[in-house]
């Protein structure tokens, strides 16, 4: 399995293709490599570190700039918001990474999970009475997403090359589907710490979701910043939105 990170997406993959391709695509690809490009992203990949920054207008008519990051198997969302009625609010909820990996095979096919754990932890302490209340609340999010990849050829802008041909690849999503648990618990605690009888309460509420498209209904175009036998690393924008991810390989693809 093959570890992500990076600036816009960073896949790293271990190609069993020996084919020899000396020509220079992306930026920082190497100047020469042994394995054709297609060798080099198919392979499976778990990212290693991923950034996304968005600005997104919230319920109350307020915005804010949220900054989802994961690192390593750890993943923390900021949230700064701005154009409120009272100061600027920061939030900043941690969380751990089940799983997350891309399949990309020989065939164009390709597979996507995304499984991880937000906790949320609050504790006031009366001091008149030594009662300590406390809430948690656990989120687990689990997205899978099926589709194809594939390159795509180069394009011209006044006799220029802008991208050159397989400097850019596509990834057609055929299916989303999302399952979210939200798990609470409330307690109360006394004194010594002995959780107060009647106090205690727990809630789990499980919502999931499924969506179809049809073929490139739903896409993502990524461009190859570097493409190299154990590294890739790919760049997004969407309206000036930056996407990162990087991935890391710590076995052999096939």
């Amino acid at each position: 399995m093959k570890r992500l990170t990076g600036y816009g997406l960073i896949l790293i993959v271990l190609g069993s293709i020996w084919i020899f391709d000396g020509c220079k695509k992306g930026d920082d690809d190497p100047f020469f490599s042994i394995h054709s490009r297609k060798a080099r992203v198919t392979g499976d990949w778990t990212i290693e570190f991923m950034e996304r920054n968005t600005t997104q207008s919230l319920s109350d008519g307020s915005k804010a700039v949220v900054d989802f990051k994961i690192d390593g198997d750890k993943i923390t969302i900021k949230v700064d918001s701005f154009e409120t009625s009272h100061d600027t609010t920061n939030i900043i909820t941690t969380g751990i990474v089940n799983e997350v990996y891309y399949r990309f095979d020989r065939n164009s096919k390709m597979d996507h999970v995304f499984s991880y754990q937000l906790t949320k932890e609050k504790s006031v302490i009366d001091e008149n009475t030594s009662i300590s209340t406390y809430d948690k609340i656990v989120t687990t999010i689990k997205d899978r997403a099926t589709g194809s990849w594939d390159f795509i050829s180069k394009i011209e802008k006044n006799g220029v090359n802008k991208y050159k041909n397989k400097e850019r690849i596509s990834l057609i999503f055929e299916s989303k589907n999302n399952v979210t648990t939200i798990v609470t618990t409330h307690w109360q605690t006394d004194a010594d710490g002995i959780i107060i009888p009647g106090t205690y309460d727990y809630n789990s509420i499980i919502e999931s979701s499924e969506n179809k498209y049809a073929n490139g209904e739903y896409a993502e175009i990524w461009i190859l910043k570097e493409l190299r036998n154990k590294k890739i690393v790919m760049e997004r924008n969407i309206d000036n939105l930056v996407q990162t991810q990087i991935i890391d390989s710590t076995s052999t693809s096939s």
